[in-house]
């Protein structure tokens, strides 16, 4: 079970197949080639992905909320509108300049401005895709930060600004656009990270109702009327992101500038389909004549389709294989054993995501937020995820562990040798003794404190004298291997004194039952919450994501080093600072429980024969363009 981002969500075509959610950095990218697939390609035809019912997109206007920040979300609308620069080419985290809206990029001496020339493309209206666009995009986030998914707050403590903070101006001429900063940053993290996350926008798009137009576009950045006029703009546009059942007959998201437009969505099943944009601009035009997303409501569900054959009626070209129904991993030959081939499919190179794998805690629940604060409890639950033998079990040896906060594949990224020998272990005795000797009486399950208090043998800030060690624990339903894995962490951590009581909940559901506490509210229900995994943005610095306040640190999780370590990233002019915060989250509990990586992250696809994809996104895209039958 995996959904990914940075954000939270249903990362890329394996995700959307095996309904899984994964949290990601919203930067847009692209993938390499698959197997047994050879053909020349072959204009035209319609194909079939399979999904699970409830992870479909929730939203189609690109400046996501925390509780739309999900990889499906972001996946969905990369293939409608081109973020400025995309990342992931052939299943890596480097620059896919051919799908990137921007064509150069020019940094000034000093450091604090760059100049972005976006292409010559078209929108589907017939405007011109131009410096204006991305104006435009700038103004409406600047005016509504706090409720983008990746805003992170000013630390002034610091004096760290992050964006669209740091932003001090933005003018747009032709086709270009030069923003000002309030400092030198790390150029590579500022590209990869930040403006990587823009989308460009239509000027179709300003509007404050369906008959009004708005003055967002053409407002002067950061002026008092750009705040006022686009908050108008963003209530309307935001409203009408939500009226999914009118996404494919809207006025405003018919106006694409990507390969692909939407040509129907069931608000109520989640089914949809793509057709080519005529209009697209860029020369990686789409094969196929139609895509269909067809929802399933469980794993064994789209199973059962995929036995059914590829050459069925309503047969799926891509779909996804349930853990149970692998084979055994053979790295020699990734077709040993394939259950469908029979049934006229192929296994797809696994997907190499770039992504870490955990379940939450949330340090913000008034009932074990404290208990979850305590490095010595992180540390126990985490010796009783046997993560090895859920790849040799659950897996049959399709994936591999996670031993830290930087994805050790797709390689490419900036690992710190401290990071790169972490290793996790599986050690039930070593946690049981671990809370025995901060103050806990392990004779039961579940433990209860029995010396509280804040000294050496004692259980913690917060722990009263007879707090119990258990915790509620939801996760998404529909996928069997799932159920199998969460009853092997019950039972494991059962076994060191923890009780785990363990409540699946359709995906939709838990998205918006997964918010993040704050001091006003007085926390939130949850208490640990395996929703997915994160995928990064190209750089994997954790700004949007651990940063105090960050709008994906759903666990209310502060701490003052890590924050400065943090920044340190971003104004780095190597990868030292980086090294030394990968390090400070090796040697230190963060509230996130590891797991390991499977499925989505590493399975392959079952694909037809005589149909074509790309290996993998790295970043949890689909890049349907490049699918096709094979002559």
């Amino acid at each position: 079970m995996r959904m990914s981002r940075k954000t939270r969500a249903v990362a890329g075509v394996a995700a959307l197949a095996a309904g899984v959610a994964v949290l990601a950095g919203c930067s847009a990218t692209k993938s390499g080639s698959s197997t047994q697939s050879n053909g020349a390609p072959k204009q035209g035809g319609v194909a079939r992905v399979d999904q699970i019912s409830g992870t479909q997109p929730t939203a189609i206007f690109p400046l996501l909320t925390p509780t739309e920040n999900l990889s499906q979300n972001s996946a969905f609308q990369w293939e409608m509108y081109a973020p400025l620069y995309f990342y992931g080419a052939n299943d890596s985290v480097t620059l896919n300049a051919t799908d990137s809206a921007a064509s150069n990029t020019t940094w000034s001496a000093d450091g604090k401005s760059v100049t972005i020339t976006v292409k010559s493309w078209k929108w589907s209206n017939g405007e011109s895709l131009d410096g204006q666009d991305v104006l435009f995009f700038l103004n409406m986030l600047k005016a509504n930060k706090t409720s983008w998914a990746l805003y992170t707050p000013a630390n002034t403590k610091l004096g760290a600004d992050y964006f669209p903070d740091n932003v001090t101006s933005a003018t747009a001429s032709g086709q270009t656009v030069t923003i000002g900063f309030d400092k030198a940053y790390n150029q590579t993290w500022m590209q990869e990270n930040w403006l990587s996350a823009i989308t460009p926008f239509p000027l179709a798009w300003d509007k404050t109702s369906a008959s009004a137009a708005g003055k967002c576009s053409a407002d002067a950045f950061g002026s008092s009327a750009a705040a006022t006029d686009c908050a108008a703009t963003y209530k309307y546009l935001s409203t009408e992101s939500t009226d999914d059942k009118n996404w494919s007959s809207s006025a405003l998201w018919s106006v694409v500038d990507g390969p692909f437009k939407l040509k129907s969505f069931n608000a109520t099943s989640g089914a949809f389909s793509l057709v080519p944009n005529s209009s697209y601009s860029g020369t990686d035009k789409p094969y196929l004549d139609e895509v269909d997303f067809v929802p399933f409501t469980s794993d064994t569900a789209m199973y059962a389709s995929l036995k059914a054959g590829s050459k069925s009626k309503d047969a799926l070209q891509v779909g996804y294989v349930p853990a149970e129904d692998m084979p055994k991993y053979d790295a020699g030959n990734l077709q040993q054993g394939n259950p469908l081939a029979k049934d006229g499919y192929y296994f797809s190179n696994p997907i190499n995501i770039d992504l870490v794998s955990f379940y939450y805690l949330n340090d913000g629940n008034p009932t074990v937020g404290a208990l979850f604060k305590q490095e010595y409890f992180i540390k126990a639950l985490q010796d009783t995820i046997d993560q090895q033998g859920e790849i040799n079990g659950i897996a049959k040896g399709w994936g591999y562990p996670t031993y830290n906060l930087i994805p050790s594949l797709p390689a490419g990224n900036p690992i710190s040798p401290t990071a790169a020998a972490a290793k996790a272990t599986f050690d039930v005795s070593a946690a049981k003794a671990l809370l025995k000797a901060n103050g806990w009486d392990v004779s039961t399950t579940p433990a209860t404190c029995a010396n509280p208090g804040t000294g050496s043998g004692q259980c913690g800030a917060g722990i009263a004298k007879g707090q119990k060690a258990a915790f509620s624990f939801n996760y998404g339903s529909g996928v069997q291997s799932a159920v199998t894995e969460v009853n092997d962490m019950v039972s494991n951590a059962a076994q060191a004194g923890i009780t785990i009581t363990p409540d699946a909940m359709a995906y939709s559901a838990l998205n918006n039952y997964m918010t993040a506490s704050t001091a006003a509210s007085g926390g939130t229900a949850w208490e640990a919450n395996w929703y997915g995994s994160w995928i990064y943005s190209p750089y994997p610095s954790g700004e949007a994501f651990l940063a105090t306040g960050s709008g994906n640190n759903i666990m209310s999780f502060s701490d003052a080093t890590l924050d400065k370590l943090i920044y340190n990233v971003t104004v780095a002019k190597d990868s030292s600072a980086m090294y030394a915060y990968e390090d400070y989250t090796v040697t230190h509990a963060i509230p996130l429980i590891m797991l390991p990586n499977y499925q989505n992250t590493f399975e392959p696809l079952a694909v037809a024969n005589g149909f074509h994809i790309d290996a993998g996104d790295a970043f949890g895209g689909n890049l349907m363009q490049d699918w096709y039958y094979t002559k």
